[in-house]
Order: structure tokens, then C-alpha cells, then sequence
């Protein structure tokens, strides 16, 4: 949707002669007119005076001097002005060599806002889902004519055109502060118009903040945040004192998760909440890291056989097949196919199935994780 249009002329005419109470045959002075042309839509008011072109005169705005016009100079003066909404008083004051006192005169107005809610009625209502979440419902008459966009401090968030999928709602999840929400609409008589309501989301000190560790590897780790302001609150990740990553709520590389790779030895780490004005609070895990061993691998293969299809099933057997991290890896002629990771002390029945085609040669691995050249490889196939 185009939210800017030409906007269409909304035009007031204003007329103020300023007739001298000297105007007499001894004493003549000039008829002076004075017509205010405004533009509503675009704020502008074009000040037509009349009866002026050969005499001197100030205007002014609001009792303030804009411009001081000499005898014969109003062809090439510019009387367009730049207004905000509100109210105004324009004045002139001009001097003659044909009459004896000052001619004064004014004329007021006023400058409609054209984001006036009552042009098109806009409206809309707030319903809060929790401290940061809230969901807007717009509700005003004439809704299935117009198209409009939803405005979130300043960014098009959402688009309502003229189809049959529109909602008419929006969802959105604020952090501590304050915001803005409109709709904005528009039309030929009005231009541009918004309906709008601030958002005050208080900062909400947690309580307490948590995460998740989660083995890729025998050295690297993914730590997963875990609690429930994660995606509104800033808070920071400390490995062994050192900061080393920091959490902002709405920024896109905030994945409110760390992946860190450790040395062999003991670490220390931490999730730390950073709101303004609340306490921080931590919470911190220690993780052990031991040196590897690396071991001597052994599997067994065992084919079973179908009338739609072949497999073998391999199964881990060595005496450390408990306390080490190893992969299943397979290929055909050197190209890797598929992998499996079964994680040290993870209760896993140690065997891995794989099905076959005919005919083809399947190269099967079994690896220790971390041991670089550890591992033992053997081709099968199936006729």
C-alpha cells in the first residue's frame, strides 16, 4: 500500500478588509484586502494581500514579525508558509503616503492536523498477554474498505491490504520501555492519517535465570538459556570469569545460546541477567573436561535378510564402548554418505543399522571421537 498520495486541496477562504476610518476625499486611505489560502492536507497557508502593491507594510504571525514588504515589492515576495496544527492570527500592517495612520488588520484561522483520528475514525484495542506480549485488535467502522499498515515505534511491522486473509490483529513482543503501536491509513480528503497508543513495559526483574548444557563433543559444548524473560531480557555468558558473549533482546545475532570448545580441565560457566536498575542474577555450571584416552575399537556385523530389503546391524564391542564419544560413518567409494554420533555415557544400545542395495559396496567406520586416527573401517555388500 502507498502511504503516500497527492494529497486533494482542503481549502479555507478567509477575507479581512482593513479600511481606514480616515478614508475621506482630504484624506483618502486604501482599500486593503487580506485572504488566507490553507492546505490542509500538506500544512501550508498561502496569504493573498490585496490593495497593497504600491504601499509598504509588515505581516505578521502570532504577533511575530515574518516579513517587511517595501512600496511596489509584493510581485516578488513570497507569502507561502510552512504551518504546524494549531491556531493562528495574521496581521498587516501598512503605511501610506495617502493616508495619515497606520492601517492595521488581522484575520484568524486554524490548521486541522490531518492525522486527526475523527477523518477516518481509526481505532484500535490492546489486550496484554503477558509483561511483554501483547496482541492489538483494530476495530473501527469502514475496516473492510480501507487497507492499512501496522506501525511498531516507527517500522511497518505489517501490512492489512484488501484480501481474504487479512487479520486485522497484530502480536508483538515488546522489551522494557517505551513504544509506540499505530495504524496508519489514508485517503483523497484526509492524506495520511494514524491512530496511536503508547506501550509502557516495565522492567521486570527476574528472579532467577538458568540454562541447558548439552555434549556435541568430548570438548565442545552447547549451552542453551532457560527461563522465561530470555527473550526480553539483556544477560550476559561468563566462561571462567572471562565474559565472553552477550545476550540483547531484538538484535538477530541474539540466539540466547553458546557454543564454547574447552581445554582439557575443570571450567566454570555462568548466565548473568543485566537489567537497568534490578540486581544481577547468575546461575553457573561446572564442567569437567578429561584428558582422552583414546582405546581399541572392535564392532560386529550382523545381516538380516528380506524379501524387500537387506540390512546389517553393527554393534559397538569394546570394554570403553561406555566412556567414550564414537562415530558411525559410512561411504561408498570414498563418498561420504551418513553419520552417527553416540555420545559417552548416554545409555545408548550401541548399534547402528544400515540398509543396502544390491550390488553396492558400503564402507562402514566406526571412529573415536577426538582420537584423530582412531578408527576401524570394513567394506560389506549385499548380492
Amino acid at each position: 500500500m502507498r502511504l503516500f498520495k497527492s494529497y486533494s486541496m482542503l481549502t479555507v477562504l478567509f477575507t479581512a478588509m482593513l479600511m481606514s476610518a480616515c478614508n475621506t476625499d482630504e484624506n483618502p486611505c486604501p482599500g486593503v484586502g487580506l485572504e488566507v489560502d490553507i492546505d490542509s492536507a500538506n500544512l501550508t497557508a498561502n496569504v493573498i494581500a490585496t490593495g497593497l502593491d504600491d504601499i509598504a507594510f509588515d505581516l505578521y504571525v502570532n504577533d511575530q514579525l515574518i516579513k517587511s514588504v517595501g512600496a511596489g515589492e509584493l510581485d516578488s515576495v513570497d507569502l507561502n508558509f510552512q504551518f504546524e496544527p494549531g491556531e493562528y492570527k495574521i496581521c498587516v500592517s501598512a503605511r501610506s503616503e495617502s493616508c495619515d495612520r497606520e492601517i492595521e488588520g488581522c484575520v484568524e484561522f486554524k490548521i486541522e492536523n490531518p492525522n486527526r483520528e475523527e477523518c477516518l475514525g481509526l481505532e484500535f484495542r490492546s489486550d496484554m498477554i503477558d509483561n511483554y506480549n501483547y496482541k492489538f485488535f483494530a476495530d473501527f467502522e469502514g475496516i473492510e474498505t480501507i487497507e492499512y499498515v501496522w506501525v511498531v515505534d516507527g517500522d511497518v511491522v505489517k501490512e492489512e491490504p484488501l484480501t481474504d486473509n487479512r487479520t486485522n490483529f497484530l502480536e508483538w513482543d515488546f522489551e522494557a520501555g517505551e513504544h509506540s503501536v499505530c495504524i496508519v491509513a489514508e485517503n483523497d480528503e484526509c492524506g495520511e492519517v494514524s491512530y496511536c497508543e503508547e506501550i509502557v513495559i516495565e522492567n521486570d526483574c527476574v528472579e532467577e535465570v538458568a540454562f541447558e548444557a548439552e555434549q556435541e563433543n568430548h570438548y565442545t559444548y552447547y549451552f542453551y538459556a532457560d527461563f522465561a524473560a530470555k527473550e526480553h531480557i539483556k544477560y550476559k555468558w561468563y566462561v571462567n570469569d572471562d565474559l565472553v558473549e552477550v545476550e540483547i533482546p531484538g538484535e538477530e545475532e541474539t540466539d540466547h545460546k553458546l557454543i564454547w570448545q574447552f581445554d582439557t580441565g575443570t571450567h566454570n560457566v555462568c548466565i548473568v541477567s543485566d537489567q537497568d536498575g534490578c540486581e544481577s542474577v547468575e546461575y553457573c555450571e561446572t564442567i569437567e573436561i578429561e584428558e582422552v584416552q583414546c582405546v581399541e575399537l572392535n564392532y560386529t556385523a550382523e545381516l538380516t535378510e528380506t524379501d524387500s530389503t537387506d540390512f546389517y546391524t553393527f554393534t559397538a564391542d569394546f570394554a570403553e564402548k561406555e566412556d567414550v564419544t564414537y562415530i558411525w560413518k559410512v561411504f561408498i567409494n570414498d563418498d561420504f554418505q551418513h553419520q552417527e554420533v553416540r555420545h559417552a555415557d548416554s545409555g545408548d544400545d550401541h548399534q547402528f543399522v544400515w540398509h543396502f542395495e544390491p550390488g553396492v559396496e558400503y564402507e562402514v567406520c566406526l571412529k573415536q571421537d577426538e582420537c584423530q586416527d582412531n578408527q576401524i573401517c570394513e567394506i560389506f555388500s549385499v548380492d
